[in-house]
């Protein structure tokens, strides 16, 4: 009778601590049927979202580098975020014909900008579960386990490009070592710049308002897809809402989210919390120090770090913004807390008695991961510098080249020239500079130096007398001079005119690094095991969560195809701070007009025309009778989503997802009603700055929009 009891009690708890549950979700395309869509406010049926046997909303939706964009029209238009095309604009963008500051339309076909965007479709999935497993639980040790598992994919992946020789396939995993799902894709290699509005508009607001709201940014550009020359034709594209939608209403997105950890034990809070989070979002604040100050107010050198500058102030907030979450709420907390009660229910039931060591195992492997993480992330953002790479590639292949002979190893650096340069990554790319890579070095050199691994400090011990921060930086800046490897273009020359004597650098820098590779070699190889460890016990939690409750098995988001819904709605982030779910125009000149925030300006021009263009009325909010700019809405949203078409329930669309509120960063770990929100530019101010300050009525007739 107690143990019923205890158990009942258990399942009790577990379901409070779990409420949201039944609704969030991220969810794969064959859960759809699943849920009771119909009765959330869904209008057409699931299989027009989703069907195997004819054209339907996903044949809309597309994978656009790292983010989502979908086509709204039979000629391969498809739009997507400002923010995602921001690098490819940059690239395209010279001092004098800035198409970032300034904006970009092309009028005609033979007027686009080819970018080197990947445009990726789902054609089909299936599941390869029971094929990938196959012969792995004959397998005791965890790397090994890991290793069948990858031959298994790969051996898989090989028989079906036999088959489909034109699509692209790939194996996601859903869950580690449980779940895994074959997709096939089409892939288009030529996308082109169509529409893309001026920075201040598309990114107005930048950092200041970056993860925040009220937003009133334009985040959306408009691109096109070629297939062999010609404007690709999808099988579906998405017919455009001109009225947009209103407070309450249900929306729905589709795209392909990037990665959540739902589905992770209680420990890796602990492992982003108390590492990873704090560690990388400081790096990069100080990346971004050092990437303006040498770039100055040079505009080239802003154009061609501003993608970079981007991405990293992106995700330094987006980590802050986390741990705000993780330390506000509690996330954590409960975490253990399930944790807790999941091990006392398998300790309760002698069924489960296999179980239980598990949890202590697991606690034991992430104690080693703690020990491990910090001097592992800062070495591989050394790693990720240019000179340090180029003098780490240079030892690896001098210890290549002392098991061949020297027959062979001229046939390598004969023959593999192209190959052998792309080894050294970073140190030839179109990022790398003399004094911003020695920046980086010497800083990397100094946080590493102060390591309490005995083995890596004896790496830097062995080389500074004076161990004082002066002198451990002016030990970095000496090795980084002297190894003649600081300008890549001296080194390019010298590997391709003189192989030989590029690799016969004896410099104090390579044999650093030559010690250093030793050191990480021995501590990936630990990392390795230790992930194998965790990865073989996450199933089996998941399997013992099931089995209290209930067959409920949702994947984490892993850029693979996904459907979330929910309802346009504000929120109340703090204590008598309510939010609104839409924003107007009025916004963008309440913070323009007298700000001395340089993300806030406005031209004159701009601000003259936001205030005296009459609109169409359709455009307008009906109670504020003002343009609407960006809303809210809790949908369950991750990166990769970026770019999701937001859809009413006709699926037609009425904004473009970009990004979340400050709060909802922590939706990677866990999603809340009270305060995950995320926003989306409406279509209203998409279709108002095309058509008012873009002049682009070209497009928009495409797009099959009259005002």
């Amino acid at each position: 009778m107690k143990k019923s009891i205890l158990i009942l009690l258990l399942g009790t708890i577990l379901f409070s601590f779990k409420s949201d549950v039944a609704e969030e979700g991220i969810f794969p395309m064959s859960h759809l049927s699943k849920l009771d869509l119909k009765k959330a406010g869904l209008k057409i049926g699931v299989d027009e979202i989703y069907n195997e046997s004819k054209p339907s909303l996903v044949n809309a939706l597309v994978r656009l580098g790292g983010c989502t964009g979908s086509f709204i029209s039979n000629e391969g238009l498809i739009i997507t975020n400002h923010h995602c095309v921001f690098s490819a604009v940059a690239s395209a963008s010279t001092p004098e014909q800035n198409h970032l500051e300034n904006g970009f339309y092309a009028e005609t076909n033979d007027q686009e900008i080819k970018t080197s965007l990947p445009c990726k479709i789902t054609r089909s999935f299936k599941d390869v579960s029971t094929e990938v497993l196959e012969g792995v639980d004959e397998i005791s040790n965890a790397i090994e386990k890991q290793t069948k598992i990858k031959e298994n994919i790969a051996s898989i992946i090989e028989e079906e490009e036999a088959k489909f020789k034109d699509l692209t396939i790939e194996i996601s995993e859903m869950l580690v070592g449980k779940s895994y799902t074959l997709f096939r894709y089409k892939m288009l290699n030529d996308v082109r710049l169509v529409y893309v509005p001026p920075k201040n508009i598309g990114k107005f607001g930048g950092e200041t308002d970056n993860w925040e709201w009220p937003r009133h940014n334009g985040d959306f550009s408009i691109v096109r897809a070629y297939e062999n020359g010609k404007p690709y034709a999808p099988e579906k594209f998405l017919e455009v809402n001109p009225a947009g939608t209103k407070d309450g209403d249900f929306t729905f997105i589709l795209g392909y989210p990037g990665r959540t950890y739902r589905n992770q034990t209680a420990e890796f809070l602990t492992y982003q919390n108390d590492y990873v989070l704090p560690i990388i979002a400081d790096w990069f604040d100080y990346k971004i120090d050092a990437i303006k100050e040498h770039a100055g107010n040079d505009v080239g050198q802003q154009l061609k770090y501003s993608g970079t500058l981007a991405s990293l102030s992106n995700t330094s907030k987006n980590f802050k913004g986390k741990m705000q979450g993780l330390q506000r709420t509690d996330v954590i907390e409960r975490t253990y807390n399930d944790q807790a009660y999941l091990k006392e229910y398998a300790e309760s039931n002698i069924d489960l008695k296999s179980y239980v060591p598990l949890f202590d195992k697991n606690k034991e492997l992430y104690e080693r991961k703690f020990k491990l993480i910090t001097d592992y992330l800062y070495l591989n953002q050394l790693y990720g510098t240019g000179v340090f790479s180029a003098a780490a590639t240079i030892s690896s292949y001098n210890n290549r080249f002392a098991n061949m002979t020297k027959s062979e190893v001229n046939t390598l650096l004969d023959s593999n020239k192209q190959d052998v340069r792309k080894s050294f990554g970073t140190y030839f790319g179109i990022g790398n500079n003399e004094s911003l890579d020695k920046t980086l070095f010497t800083e990397l050199f100094y946080r590493l130096s102060q390591t309490s691994n005995p083995e890596l400090r004896e790496v830097f011990t062995s080389r500074i007398e004076d161990y004082t921060q002066a002198e451990i930086r002016n030990c970095a800046e000496i090795m980084f001079d002297k190894s003649g490897l600081a300008k890549s273009a001296n080194g390019a020359f010298a590997l391709d005119k003189k192989p030989k004597k590029f690799f016969k650098n004896k410099s104090e820098l390579v044999k650093f690094a030559a010690d250093i590779n030793q050191v990480f070699s021995k501590m990936r190889g630990e990392m390795n095991e230790v992930n194998a460890g965790i990865n073989e016990i996450i199933p089996r939690f998941n399997d013992l969560e099931m089995e209290l409750n209930g067959d409920v098995f949702v994947p984490d988001a892993n850029s693979t195809l996904r459907f979330t819904y929910g309802y346009v709605s504000g929120y109340e982030p703090e204590d008598a701070v309510v939010f609104s779910p839409f924003t107007t125009i009025e916004g963008i000149l309440e913070k323009s007009i007298g700000s001395d925030n340089k993300d806030y300006f406005l031209q004159p021009e701009f601000i003259e025309k936001l205030q005296k263009t009459q609109p169409a009325d359709v455009l307008k909010h009906p109670q504020h009778n003002s343009v609407v700019v960006a809303f809210l809405y809790n949908m369950d949203t991750t990166g990769g989503n970026s770019g999701s078409p937001i859809m009413d329930g006709n699926g037609r669309i009425v904004g473009v997802n970009f990004d979340r509120a400050y709060t909802a960063t922590i939706n990677d770990y866990a999603w809340n009603q009270s305060y995950s929100r995320s926003i989306g530019v409406d279509i209203r101010y998409v279709l108002y700055v095309m058509k008012y300050f873009g002049g682009a009525d070209e497009v928009l007739a495409e797009m099959g929009v009259e005002l």
